[in-house]
């Protein structure tokens, strides 16, 4: 148990480390765009983005994670996969190059064919990587990955910041995605051993492929709803508020998202290894909630309180629309480690068809919600991707329930207290930021202070069992450091 307990925890810091260096590298690059360029670009490759990262998830097709998931995994395996994922590159880019205009002539935006085409030559450099990061994550190598990442975050956003001052516009966000995926995938292969041989076995492509069907089921349509408000939006609104709620979207993923996501990574292969001691994993899975709750739910809080002062300090008038936006869309950031870690554990115990059809269930509610949100504006749009957020928990949970007997009141009940927590420290910020009239940034810092003070002293009160874990990691340290 202790060196499961290693390897996770190890994991998880370097994928916390490749999160913090490439989201931060990443962020202050999002940053110096957003000043030089306008909604509108960032509302285009919003558009875009939709097709590749449908394409992506395609090509994909759930492989990589059947790599993972496998207690053993042969070199025929390997190279069966890597050929899959080449194939079916080659046949997303040509359904990506000939649907082009029509996606253009959908948005009504012509400049949207090209920016299209280009951006979808990222399909191929994504493909070749997909064995590569399996077989690291097998080996619990992130320290690898977060080499290439935040190289590849770094090169690319000084590329793409030089381009939008030489006045590209929206081809300077284009360069930082083709860049960026094409830095990670030469790191990844320069320090990877695995190399590809001509060897396809049709034995392993149908056992992965049983496991990835369903992964890829539940990916493309995950594609389509994550992005079916861009969609929207795009179609029924203009590229400008396509843009606004595409950047505060970004804006509210770079934590809540990516640091799930890096926890998830970390995990999967470990966890991965008890799915068939239930009460083992129950009780990680309980850990990992509590203590990304506790971790999320402040910053989301404090984010969408001190979210005026920081937009209007940040970016110039152009950028304040996004505001509102960024403020919902940060409620569904607190509550996404929730969603996350269920769907992760259905991976876990193999069981993908439920991951789909959880996924339709989702999907259908939230669709139906969306539709009828849009003759109210692009607000009533996000407020009601909040609203599914909460009513999704229900088909989430009831399968972790059934297999592990960890049902939602009893997740309720482990992440009520950073929660409340994290409301009352949000609450003090947003009060005393409307009551200072000093300096933005004075502001800003004298009210994310008491914000999370308010929550840790909250936390200490309520005695939060995240931050009683956190506590008692370091209080063993210290003894053993004595």
């Amino acid at each position: 148990m202790q060196s499961m307990n290693q390897k996770i925890g190890a994991g998880v810091l370097w994928n916390l480390a490749s999160m913090f260096l490439t989201r931060g590298a990443s962020t202050i690059f999002l940053l110096f765009l957003a000043r030089i360029l306008a909604p509108d670009a960032f509302g285009l490759i919003a558009m875009a983005t939709v097709v590749f990262e449908l394409a992506n998830a395609f090509v994909n097709s759930g492989l990589g994670a059947a790599l993972i998931r496998s207690k053993s995994v042969s070199d025929a395996d390997l190279n069966t996969v890597f050929l899959t994922n080449l194939g079916l590159s080659v046949a997303a880019y040509v359904a990506i190059f000939t649907s082009a205009p029509y996606i253009a002539l959908f948005y009504s935006q012509p400049e949207l064919a090209e920016v299209v085409r280009v951006m979808g030559l990222v399909v191929f450099i994504n493909a070749a990587k997909i064995v590569q990061i399996a077989v690291l994550s097998r080996k619990m190598d992130f320290k690898t990955q977060m080499k290439a990442n935040t190289a590849a975050s770094v090169v690319s956003g000084v590329l793409a910041v030089t381009a939008a001052y030489q006045g590209w516009g929206v081809w300077s966000l284009v360069v930082q995605m083709l860049s960026q995926a094409a830095m990670s995938a030469v790191i990844l292969w320069l320090a990877g051993n695995w190399r590809p041989s001509w060897q396809f076995s049709i034995e392993s492509f149908l056992r992965l492929f049983a496991f990835g069907r369903n992964l890829l089921a539940e990916g493309l349509l995950s594609v389509l709803y994550q992005n079916s408000y861009v969609l929207v939006i795009g179609r029924f609104f203009s590229a400008e508020l396509t843009g606004l709620y595409f950047f505060a979207k970004k804006i509210s993923n770079l934590i809540s998202q990516q640091l799930t996501g890096a926890v998830q990574q970390a995990t999967f292969p470990a966890l991965a290894t008890l799915q068939d001691d239930n009460a083992t994993l129950k009780y990680k899975y309980r850990q990992i909630m509590q203590l990304m709750m506790f971790l999320i739910a402040p910053i989301m809080m404090l984010l969408a309180s001190l979210a005026p002062i920081l937009i209007r300090l940040a970016f110039d008038e152009k950028w304040q629309g996004a505001v509102p936006y960024l403020q919902l869309l940060c409620i569904v950031g607190m509550i996404f480690p929730l969603h996350a870690l269920n769907i992760n554990l259905l991976n876990v115990k193999g069981r993908s068809d439920l991951v789909f059809k959880v996924g339709l269930v989702k999907k259908a509610v939230n669709l139906t919600m969306l539709f009828v949100a849009i003759p109210y504006g692009v607000l009533a749009i996000v407020a009601s991707q909040v609203a599914a957020s909460f009513f999704g928990l229900l088909p989430n949970t009831y399968f972790s329930a059934k297999l592990i007997d960890y049902s939602l009141l009893e997740q309720i009940k482990d992440v009520i207290k950073p929660i409340a927590a994290a409301m009352l420290g949000g609450a003090s910020a947003w009060w005393l930021g409307q009551l200072l009239s000093t300096h933005q940034v004075v502001t800003l810092a004298l009210s994310g202070l008491l914000g999370a003070s308010v929550y840790l002293a909250s936390s200490a009160v309520i005695r939060a069992e995240g931050l009683v874990m956190l506590w008692g990691k370091v209080s063993k340290q210290q003894q053993r450091a004595k």
